[in-house]
């Protein structure tokens, strides 16, 4: 079926490849200046949003002619954020942190909550998940308290998705 097709070589997939690969050993190299990285760009984003919640606010405003004092509120906060994660990085850093292991803990408590839906199933499938969201509560507890090790295990696991990501590409190009 493929026979009369060619693979040529995808230059454009080895030069991206060898970008994500660079990218990955340097947020390796330099963790704080991946973390301020990434804290500027959540700042950026949380000003996006702040913006679109306002023109939406807006917009709900001459469609339906309801006011919207919440959506106002969640603007100006998501674009004073913004501001301060740009100009305060270390600031963003910390709020990054906190929120990846409360999101941990979160995750964590609903595989917990959900594990009893595969003891009909499967035994060893339901113990197996049951442990395994209990060290991963256990571990959300422990980043939650050490902010360090939190925003360090960001760092790491976009390093390794860089780094797969810029692997797999330049494999693509061949």
């Amino acid at each position: 079926m493929f026979e009369g097709t060619k693979k040529r070589f995808d230059w454009f997939s080895l030069i991206v490849g060898l970008l994500f690969l660079i990218a990955g050993f340097a947020s390796i190299k330099h963790p704080d200046k991946t973390l301020h990285f990434l804290a500027i760009v959540t700042g950026i984003s949380f000003i996006f949003r702040g913006i679109y919640e306002l023109w939406f606010r807006q917009r709900i405003n001459q469609l339906l002619n309801e006011k919207s004092g919440w959506l106002i509120f969640s603007a100006i906060l998501d674009i004073i954020l913004g501001v301060i994660f740009i100009f305060q990085p270390d600031l963003g850093v910390i709020f990054i942190a906190i929120l990846f292991a409360i999101w941990f803990i979160i995750d964590s408590i609903i595989e917990l909550m959900s594990a009893k839906f595969f003891k009909a199933f499967h035994r060893g499938y339901y113990w197996f998940i049951l442990i395994l969201s209990i060290i991963s509560l256990i571990l959300g507890v422990v980043l939650l308290f050490s902010p360090l090790l939190s925003a360090m295990t960001v760092v790491w696991l976009i390093s390794a998705f860089l780094i797969i990501f810029g692997v797999m590409k330049v494999i693509q190009a061949f």
